[in-house]
C-alpha cells in the first residue's frame, strides 16, 4: 500500500510562499485601497448639495474669488449626468482594484489583469467629464495644482502595474 503522506506525493507538499517583494506591495496595495475607500465614502457624504453650499459660503468668507470660482465648477459638473454617479465608481474602481491585489496575494496570474484595468478606469472619466474633470482629482480650482496631481496618481499607477508586473513569474 502507497504512504498518501509520503515527500514525493505533489498533494501534500507545502505550497510556495509568496516574495518578500510581492508581500510588500500586496500590503502597500491593501492600504491604498482603503484609504481610497474610506475617501471615496468621504466624498460621497461631503458631496451633497447642502455641504457644498455650505462648503462654497465657508470659502466665500476667507477667498470670494475662489468661491465663485468652486460654485461654477460645481454648477457645471452638476449639469453632466455622468458626474453624479463618478464618486460610486470610483469605489467600484477601488473594490476591482482590491479583487485583484488579492487575487495576487493568493498568486493567480488573474489578479494582475484585474489590477490593471481597474487602475486605468478611472482615467477613462477625464475624457467624459471634460476640462472639469480636473477640478474633481485635486478639489481646487488651480489647474496647475490638479495637473500635476493627476500625473503623480498616473504615475504611481504606472510603476504599481509594473511592479507587479515584475512578480507575474512567481503567480499561477
Amino acid at each position: 500500500m502507497e504512504n498518501s503522506f509520503s515527500p514525493g506525493n505533489q498533494e501534500f507538499q507545502e505550497p510556495r510562499k509568496r516574495s518578500q517583494f510581492l508581500l510588500t506591495l500586496c500590503v502597500l496595495s491593501f492600504i491604498m485601497c482603503g484609504i481610497t475607500v474610506l475617501s471615496g465614502v468621504w466624498n460621497i457624504i461631503q458631496s451633497t448639495p447642502e455641504n457644498m453650499q455650505q462648503n462654497i459660503e465657508n470659502l466665500r468668507a476667507v477667498n470670494p474669488v475662489m468661491a465663485d470660482e468652486l460654485e461654477n465648477n460645481w454648477i457645471e459638473m452638476q449639469s453632466n449626468p455622468f458626474s453624479a454617479i463618478m464618486p460610486y465608481l470610483s469605489i467600484v474602481y477601488t473594490l476591482l482594484s482590491f479583487l485583484g491585489v488579492l487575487m495576487m496575494w493568493n498568486r493567480k496570474k488573474n489578479g494582475f489583469y484585474i489590477y490593471a484595468i481597474a487602475e486605468i478606469l478611472p482615467y477613462t472619466s477625464f475624457l467624459i467629464l471634460g476640462k472639469n474633470s480636473l477640478s474633481m482629482v485635486s478639489g481646487a480650482s488651480n489647474a496647475t495644482f490638479a495637473m500635476i496631481t493627476l500625473v503623480m496618481m498616473v504615475a504611481i499607477d504606472v510603476v504599481f502595474v509594473g511592479l507587479y508586473a515584475k512578480s507575474l513569474k512567481e503567480m499561477e
